[in-house]
């Protein structure tokens, strides 16, 4: 075994992350890495050196081995560790040819082990007697929650891993401050539960995407419903949405089933189209904004299989997504609302800085035996945690409904605590923008203009948008009731597809100085209900939004 420790005489970086201070080490990393592949490591680890003490070890043959090594190495730190990355795919699978035959045996190669354990949730017939986990390489107390941040970046090679870890690298130095910092995108397959237990799923996942997921964002939606007014026409499903989502984004969330290597199918009258399958992951070419992908689905983050699974498939693309949150075998809807929903409010509620950390905060927040945000014997006047309460104690009342008599949801919960896994840099810093406070009416009338006011923190482009809120649709949608394949259909539903997410309902520009700023935006004639006022400042080095929801009136006649 070899170890390496890099201190913190460097700590020349913190101006690549704007306004994160990389003062005093006070956190360790683990890095697990082959022996061979660890000059890979050296441009990522003088990155990470002003805010992290690096601890390189060597791999190890079995998982208990590995995760021996790892404890030693947490009870010898001079500095607490905070997280631990895991280089190299689970192992390769290599066909050894016979002499003078054709035909050969598949030959496996450990390369960065995992623990392959018991399954505890037997809910379905597809479920698995195992499951693949990463997490219990951070679990301290053995208690089967982990106390440490876990990612793995599955690299067959050296030059791979020094790819994947330059993106890294590339993602936090980034000075691209455009939209695509605000932007989010969510697919969604077919259920398939049953039409009432689909339409239960898809009320509360429309509402947690509408209410979960702050107003500053656009969130482009692509749902696999042939009636959706978010389903593009049939024959250009996947490039319609890979197409959006190559547009860059901090994160885009699947929701619906999945198999290793691909999505799920869009039944369309005789006929299966993949959402996504293994031959499509090269359509991802996202070069500016590679978005953190959030596959809520059975399988497709079945890192430990003879083939590549589709998490692995997307960070292998050269300019796929950043990261990927995943599931290795069969999910559940209750569990994954859970995990997702935790992990909305640690990115943008509490701001976690880094994927790793929100990640691991969201699995100790589901573990617990209760979820609440307040005191069961008081009602809480924050509107968010109202509101969450409200959510929480809908979906439990559904999941129980849905789930068999003796079905436990702690366990399911804390299944899923070890079936979710992150592929990718647990350290991976998620930059959050300046917040804007915006002050205007918040009852404007239609027809009239509006004047909104504020206090830049920065000089920049500023851009205000009145948009209409997230859980409402743009006027001038043709409905389809039902679907034939007729060319006017098709036109129809992918005319409504790229209008549907499009709810801006006027916007304007302006170049600002720092300090007070007021700008008057027209409120369209036909509008009407509630809406947003959005505000961004794009500058050189940083950004900053805001937002304002408020209700536009009719004009008294």
């Amino acid at each position: 075994m070899w170890r390496h420790c890099c201190g913190c005489a460097l700590a020349i970086l913190g101006c690549c992350f704007g306004r994160v201070a990389t003062g005093e080490v006070t956190s360790s990393v683990i890095v697990v890495c082959p022996g061979a592949w660890g000059n890979a490591l050296d441009a990522w680890s003088m990155h990470r050196q002003g805010e992290y003490r690096i601890i390189r070890i060597d791999t190890e043959s079995t998982a208990t081995k590995l995760k021996q090594a790892i404890l030693r190495e947490v009870s010898q730190a001079q500095i607490p560790v905070s997280a631990v990355l895991l280089c190299g795919d689970v192992g390769l699978h290599e066909t050894i040819l016979h002499k003078d035959s054709k035909s050969g045996q598949s030959q496996f190669t450990p390369i960065t082990p995992t623990f392959v354990v018991p399954t505890k949730v037997m809910l379905g017939p597809f479920t698995t007697p195992t499951l693949a986990t990463d997490g219990l390489y951070g679990d301290l107390d053995n208690d089967g929650c982990p106390d440490l941040a876990v990612g793995r970046l599955p690299a067959k090679n050296g030059a791979e891993l020094s790819r994947m870890l330059q993106r890294s690298i590339d993602y936090e130095t980034s000075q691209s401050f455009g939209p695509w910092r605000d932007r989010i995108h969510a697919t969604a397959g077919v259920g398939g539960f049953g039409v009432l237990a689909d339409t239960a799923i898809e009320s509360v996942a429309r509402r947690l995407l509408s209410e979960g997921i702050p107003d500053r964002f656009q969130l482009n939606m692509t749902y696999a419903s042939l009636t959706s007014p978010y389903c593009p026409a049939p024959n250009a499903l996947t490039p319609s949405f890979i197409g959006k989502i190559n547009q860059g984004g901090l994160f885009w969330v699947y929701i619906g089933h999945g198999n290793i290597d691909e999505l799920d199918y869009l039944s369309v009258l005789d006929e299966k189209i993949p959402i996504c399958s293994s031959q499509d992951v090269s359509r991802f070419s996202i070069s500016d904004g590679p978005p953190i992908a959030i596959l809520l689905a059975c399988f497709a983050g079945a890192f430990d299989a003879k083939v590549d699974c589709f998490a692995e498939l997307l960070l292998a693309q050269q300019d796929g997504p950043i990261a990927v949150i995943s599931g290795s075998r069969v999910t559940m809807p209750y569990g994954l609302s859970q995990l997702s929903t935790e992990m909305m409010d640690g990115c943008f509620r509490d701001r976690t800085p880094t994927l790793g950390a929100i990640v691991l905060n969201a699995k100790h927040k589901i573990w617990k035996e209760k979820l609440t945000t307040s005191s069961p014997n008081r009602v809480s006047s924050n509107p968010a945690d109202r509101f969450r309460e409200q959510q929480q104690a809908m979906i439990e009342t559904m999941a129980k409904a849905l789930s068999p008599e003796d079905h436990s949801l702690l366990e399911e919960r804390r299944e899923h605590v070890r079936l979710m896994n992150l592929l990718g840099d647990p350290l991976l810093r998620i930059r959050q923008p300046i917040e804007l406070a915006l002050d205007c009416l918040t009852d404007p009338l239609a027809g009239s203009t509006l004047t909104v006011s504020g206090s830049s923190p920065i000089a920049g482009r500023l851009r205000l948008e009145l948009v209409l809120s997230r859980d409402r649709l743009p006027e001038g949608l043709r409905p389809l009731n039902e679907y034939r394949g007729t060319p006017d259909e098709l036109e129809t539903m992918q005319s409504n597809y790229e209008r549907a997410s499009d709810l801006v309902l006027a916007h304007t520009e302006q170049q600002i100085a720092e300090g007070s700023f007021s700008l008057d935006i027209m409120v369209p004639a036909t509008s009407r209900g509630r809406c947003v006022v959005r505000a961004f400042v794009y500058a050189d080095d940083d950004w900053s939004s805001g937002s304002k929801r408020v209700n536009v009136r009719r004009p008294k006649t």
